[in-house]
C-alpha cells in the first residue's frame, strides 16, 4: 500500500507552515468537532485467539510456565498442576510464591484461582487428580474483550484430527483411546499422538472444523513414546458446570492436596 506524502516541496513549505500555525492559534474557546470512535474489530473465534501464556511458580529460581484458554468474562482455563503447588513440591522448591499472571491479547493480567481440581502426589508416578480433573479455573483482575472458547459436547474420538494451540506450536495431531488411571477414582485422559514439551501444559486442544475446545493438555508422562495426555471435553464440561460454562455463584475453591485413603 502506498503511504501519503508527509512533506511538501520547498516552494510550498511556507504555505504549509502557515496553515499549521493558523490551526494551532485557534482560540481555546472554539470547540473541536466531536467524533464517534470506530468500533475495534473483534478477533475471530479461532483457537489461536483463545490462547494465553501463564507464568507463576514457587520462587524466581523455580518458575512455572504454561498456557491457558480464555473462556470470556475474564476467566481462563488451565492445568491444575500449574497453580496448585504440586509441581514445586515434587521439585522440592522453596521460596516465596510468584504471583500467577496470564499474558493475553497483549496484556499481562493478574489472576486468582476460582476452582482447582483435587490433586495429590503418587510416589513413583507423579501428580494424580480425582476424576481426571487436572484443571484450574482462573479469574483475571479485568475482563478483556474478545472471543471465548467453548467446550465441545464430547470427544475427542479415537482417530479424530485435533488442533493443538500452545505458545510453542499450532499443529494437527490424531486423538487416540482413553487412558484410565490405575484407580478408577482418578479418572481417565484422552491420548494424542504428539510429544509435548515442558511449558505446553494447559494448552487448548480444539476441533479443527468447529473450533470448539476438545481438551486441555495435562502432559503427565505417558508410557507410550511420543504421546501425550489431555483432559477431554466431557471432564471439562463437568468441571465448569452446566453447559460447559463456569457456575461462579458456587465455585469450588482450591482443595487440600492430600493422598487418597488406601488403594
Amino acid at each position: 500500500m502506498r503511504l501519503p506524502r508527509v512533506c511538501a516541496p520547498a516552494a510550498l513549505a511556507a504555505l504549509v507552515l502557515s496553515a499549521c500555525a493558523q490551526r494551532v492559534e485557534r482560540p481555546w474557546t472554539e470547540s473541536a468537532p466531536t467524533r464517534t470512535p470506530e468500533p475495534t474489530e473483534r478477533l475471530p473465534d479461532l483457537p489461536d485467539a483463545f490462547r494465553a501464556e501463564l507464568r507463576g511458580g514457587q520462587s524466581p529460581g523455580c518458575p512455572l510456565r504454561g498456557n491457558a484458554v480464555y473462556l470470556g468474562g475474564g476467566r481462563f482455563l488451565t492445568a491444575a498442576h500449574l497453580v496448585d503447588g504440586i509441581v514445586p513440591r515434587l521439585r522440592q522448591c522453596n521460596g516465596t510464591p510468584i504471583p500467577t499472571t496470564v499474558r493475553f491479547a497483549g496484556r499481562t493480567l493478574a489472576v486468582r484461582a476460582l476452582r482447582v481440581g483435587e490433586g495429590y502426589l503418587e510416589p513413583g508416578v507423579g501428580p494424580l487428580y480425582k476424576g481426571g480433573e487436572d484443571l484450574a479455573l482462573l479469574q483475571a483482575s479485568t475482563s478483556p474483550p474478545g472471543p471465548a472458547a467453548r467446550p465441545c459436547g464430547a470427544g475427542p474420538s479415537p482417530g479424530q484430527a485435533v488442533l493443538v494451540s500452545s505458545s510453542a506450536r499450532q499443529g494437527l495431531a490424531k486423538a487416540g483411546e482413553m487412558v484410565p488411571e490405575t484407580r478408577k477414582a482418578d479418572g481417565a485422559y484422552a491420548d494424542i499422538a504428539l510429544p509435548m514439551a515442558e511449558g505446553e501444559s494447559g494448552a487448548g486442544v480444539f476441533d479443527p472444523e468447529t473450533n470448539c475446545l476438545l481438551g486441555i493438555v495435562s502432559h503427565r508422562p505417558d508410557s507410550t513414546p511420543d504421546h501425550s495426555r489431555i483432559v477431554p471435553a466431557g471432564i471439562i464440561r463437568a468441571f465448569l458446570g452446566a453447559g460447559g460454562v463456569a457456575e461462579l455463584s458456587a465455585p469450588r475453591g482450591p482443595r487440600p492436596l492430600e493422598p487418597p485413603p488406601g488403594g
